[in-house]
């Protein structure tokens, strides 16, 4: 064992050794400042704690600029204990708002004002036709004799106003 290994220093190639990994996985860690490193050499027993510690791994097989770390199970509720559950913390939740953002923008997603609005336009609709019906219908049941022609005419004029409402709803334009 050298000198530097005994301080707990080593270089990437023999940190990778170590570890049991390729140095590309070692220098993707160093890249993405994963591992804790001291000059050009990693500091073994931080480095090992924190890879010890850490529900994330950079895979082997991933290359390029877009290889990112791939992440556990998130746990709701819990605060991070250290920098590699913050770093993790912090990337799930920009991926949420990308994934936000791109609902959003493809049509997917509309904002809850939006809705709102659109619901309290359509339930005042609703009310208004409601309303109008006594004044509309008050004369013919008025000559009425009979409950079964009152309901009856009731029910034509009802269903006839809900249909009109929802064909208004289903074919409209935004």
């Amino acid at each position: 064992m050298s000198k530097k290994q005994f301080a707990g220093l080593m270089s990437q190639a023999e940190y990778a050794r170590h570890r049991g990994r390729s140095r590309q996985y070692v220098s993707r860690l160093v890249k993405h400042g994963i591992l804790v490193l001291r000059g050009k050499l990693v500091d073994v027993a931080a480095s090992d704690a924190v890879l010890n510690d850490r529900p994330v791994a950079v895979e082997p097989n991933e290359t390029g600029p877009s290889a990112q770390p791939q992440a556990a199970p998130e746990t709701s509720g819990s605060q991070p204990t250290n920098y590699a559950q913050a770093r993790l913390a912090d990337m799930v939740y920009r991926a949420k708002l990308r994934r936000l953002d791109y609902e959003t923008r493809s049509g997917r997603l509309i904002p809850a004002d939006e809705v709102k609005a659109k619901w309290f336009v359509i339930a005042r609709q609703i009310r208004d036709k409601l309303l109008a019906i006594p004044a509309k219908l008050s004369p013919q049941l008025a000559a009425l004799a009979e409950a079964r022609e009152v309901r009856e005419l009731l029910e034509t004029e009802i269903t006839s106003i809900l249909r009109a409402l929802q064909d208004d709803i289903r074919y409209r334009r935004a």
